[in-house]
């Protein structure tokens, strides 16, 4: 059942300064008009967006909430004046009229809202959603949607890219850290297609150009002595015990932290002949992650400090999660998930443990992708125990280490002559 929203008069379309006054005294051309796609009227793009909203109910069998509302709201008998239909409602009934009028803060909300009714979606789509949305909301703020320029987007690129804003002649840093070219292009995707659900990203994209991601990673892996000097260290290290668990399960397995902390109990089968983990459905990206992964002996015992581990903090059903989320200071709720950020201290200990310090979590995944593959393990299986879609993800994660390469190079030398006697043998022919 679709919920039809009536149409309502919204403001009008804030010009850039550039063309407001031209604008207001009618002095526009048609060539100014095809060359900045600003001075169309907002009241003609009102109608030309639909009126019926995206978004349709349909049952889903989770514990957990599958729309975001609120389970505790009443429903009256006949429904008439009905709190809970009523929030149902509002989180489908969002046209992209209204979404386009309000400032980006509250776009962001109203939008996530809405894409949370999509039974396609999985909650990772969402927590990594909301990170991009959070990141551009430090820059675009109460700008409201219609008055973003592709100007806003390009700034936006160049300040996220530096990890500067310069406000009023002073130097401020919103972000954290700066991030690779891949992700802001995946940052301003993401503003795409709330633009676009608000028919507006079609006068961005003229002039949008994404920043350039190498088709190979620049990722250094690391060579057989950094790896045994990074897990030799580690076991005399008790503040950084839970990121070297994480490592060894991460570079014994591919499972990454996204992966790990989706795991509940009831996905650990440690007992049985050949120990595997579960990656489920609900802790992965798409449809070709969950998979089953055999444990060697390292990461059968790395699992096994991660769960007396939960343990202690109060896990004890299946439905509970390896890793629990930390409510405050030694307080856990075993019945959520950890947050994105679990093993950012202890991870830092490691760092400062060992001296790597640009070593990160997702690093290891490529380290179990490429030893395999150095190992002589078929690309079939890699792909197998790493969920890719295809060889294509697998090349990019893969990366061949110095040695092996040095090696393959090696052999060459082993099927030729000395150059002195190859050489020699040609002179000899000549003058034969």
């Amino acid at each position: 059942m679709r919920y039809v929203q009536k149409k309502e008069i919204q403001p009008p379309m804030t010009y850039p300064p550039s063309q407001r006054q031209a604008t207001e005294t009618g002095m526009v051309s048609s060539k100014q008009e095809q060359t900045d796609g600003f001075t169309k009227d907002f009241d003609s793009l009102i109608e030309a967006s639909p009126t019926e909203t995206m978004g349709q109910l349909s049952l889903v069998k989770t514990r957990d909430d599958p729309f975001g509302l609120d389970l505790k709201l009443n429903h009256t008998r006949d429904h008439v004046e009905c709190p809970a239909c009523r929030q149902a409602n509002k989180a489908l009934a969002l046209t992209g009229a209204e979404l386009a009028a309000m400032p980006f803060d509250d776009a962001t909300t109203a939008w996530c809202l809405l894409r949370r009714q999509s039974a396609r979606l999985r909650e990772r789509t969402h927590e990594a959603t909301l990170g991009y949305l959070n990141s551009l909301g430090k820059f675009f703020g109460r700008l409201r949607l219609v008055d973003i320029t592709p100007g806003h987007v390009r700034a936006y690129q160049i300040a996220r890219k530096r990890n500067i804003l310069r406000i009023e002649g002073a130097d401020q840093h919103p972000w954290d850290d700066p991030v690779s070219n891949s992700y802001i292009n995946h940052e301003i995707a993401t503003l795409g297609l709330m633009m676009k659900f608000a028919s507006l990203w079609h006068r961005i994209k003229p002039y949008y150009s994404p920043l350039t991601v190498p088709k190979w990673s620049p990722r250094d892996v690391l060579t057989v002595e950094q790896e045994e000097a990074l897990f030799k260290r580690l076991p005399q290290k008790p503040e950084a015990a839970l990121a070297y668990w994480v490592a060894a399960i991460t570079n014994n397995t591919t499972a990454s932290g996204m992966e790990l902390r989706g795991l509940r109990l009831k996905n650990l089968f440690l007992t049985d002949v050949i120990a595997e983990i579960y990656v489920p459905e609900d802790s992965v990206k798409n449809d070709s992650r969950p998979r089953k992964i055999a444990l060697n002996t390292l990461a059968r015992w790395a699992v096994m400090q991660c769960l007396k581990r939960a343990i202690r903090l109060g896990a004890t059903d299946p439905d509970h999660y390896l890793f629990p989320f930390r409510l405050r200071r030694n307080i856990y709720d075993p019945t959520r998930p950890a947050s994105r950020f679990f093993l950012r201290k202890s991870w830092a200990k490691l760092q400062a443990a060992t001296g790597f310090v640009n070593l990160k979590p997702h690093d290891l995944r490529h380290q179990c992708i490429t030893a395999m593959l150095e190992n002589g393990v078929q690309p079939e299986t890699v792909i197998a125990i790493a969920g890719h879609v295809g060889r294509k993800m697998l090349e990019y994660y893969s990366h061949h280490r110095k040695q092996v390469k040095y090696a393959a190079v090696m052999t060459l030398e082993a099927k030729k002559p000395p150059v002195n006697e190859t050489a020699a043998s040609v002179r000899n022919r000549k003058l034969g």
